[in-house]
């Protein structure tokens, strides 16, 4: 059976020369895309919350630059002596949003920032970050992300990647051991696919120009259509999220050229990963399926445990009280036997 595209490839199959010179909309900018996701139901934790913004001088392979660090931090409710703080990496065309459902939880679950501090980062070029990095890759953002994580102080911060955020999870978790406590990958890419598990639609994303500007048809039913097949049924805000992402046209072009850099670069690497690591799988996923990614990665990487929900690809959202309740139990686990490791 054929997968179906995670990243909103639907929205190239009416992709055309004519339509696209036809089209008269304008790229949202990156600050009207804050807001309107700030407006969500789903978001108002976040809104309500706050948002930090600091400078940030890294080096992520092209020498020392300039950058804006777009975090969220939310201190725990009844923080547990022992309990070491949270990251999440979140995936493409994405934004750290997505993870309030587990972060906050709601009157049924307690969500994760209930006895541990919980940080979320919003990805170079995501979301509502400044788009300041082409072209994008996985090494780039996994630098970000190294360079994040000591900006903010976090060593021995237990780390968590979904989707594409994953391979940046585990890229930075290879670069520097010493900053993370545990990894979880939560349906995460990090192979390299056969030719004949790329869709049309991922082929005209990879090879395609006019890829690059398939932002100007993002439209809510496409962005509807792409999601439906992850979900048993698509929650409100979370499309709207999706489709406000789509949006901006920055946050387009870091979709495809992950997309165009999806190609099992460091997949040779994942047995040097030597912290404990969780497998948080969506078992319904048909993007990464269990069967042929997560068992990879459970068969790949020495202290891997593979744990699943009854979920699809994005079983944070779809299954939120689930998804808490098996991190959360690995996390505290980890808490109780963590031991620094020096630095590389």
């Amino acid at each position: 059976m054929r997968r179906r595209s995670i990243l909103l490839a639907p929205l190239l199959l009416a992709l055309g020369g004519a339509l696209l010179l036809a089209s008269g909309c304008g790229s949202m900018p990156k600050g009207e895309v804050r807001s309107r996701l700030l407006e969500l139901s789903k978001n108002a934790p976040v809104a309500e919350r706050g948002l930090t913004t600091l400078p940030l001088r890294a080096d992520l392979g092209d020498g020392e630059r300039d950058y804006e660090l777009v975090h969220l931090r939310v201190p725990a409710r009844e923080p547990v002596a022992g309990a070491r703080p949270l990251l999440l990496i979140h995936g493409t065309p994405s934004t750290l949003c997505n993870w309030a459902p587990v972060i906050f939880g709601d009157g049924e679950h307690p969500g994760l920032a209930a006895h541990r501090d919980v940080h979320a980062i919003e990805l170079l070029g995501h979301g509502f970050a400044p788009g300041s990095h082409e072209p994008y890759s996985f090494q780039q953002l996994a630098a970000f992300t190294v360079a994040a994580t000591r900006a903010l102080g976090l060593e021995g911060v237990h780390l968590v990647g979904h989707s594409y955020g994953g391979e940046v999870a585990w890229r930075a978790a290879l670069d520097a051991p010493e900053l993370y406590a545990t990894l979880t990958l939560s349906n995460s890419a990090g192979y390299a696919r056969a030719d004949d598990e790329w869709l049309p639609e991922e082929e005209v994303m990879r090879d395609n120009w006019l890829a690059d500007i398939g932002w100007r048809l993002n439209a809510r039913d496409r962005i509807l259509s792409a999601l439906e097949p992850h979900f048993v049924e698509v929650p409100p805000d979370t499309a709207e999220e999706f489709f406000l992402v789509c949006e901006n046209a920055d946050n387009w072009r870091a979709m495809i050229d992950l997309v165009r850099d999806e190609n099992g670069a460091r997949q040779d690497e994942l047995g040097r990963l030597a912290m404990p690591v969780l497998l948080l799988w969506g078992e319904r996923d048909i993007a990464y399926t269990l069967e042929r990614v997560a068992a990879r990665f459970a068969a790949d990487i020495p202290e891997a445990t593979l744990r699943t929900v009854a979920a699809g690809h994005y079983p944070h959202e779809e299954r939120p009280a689930d998804y808490v309740r098996e991190l959360s139990a690995f996390l505290d686990d980890a808490d109780a036997a963590w031991e620094p490791q020096e630095p590389r």
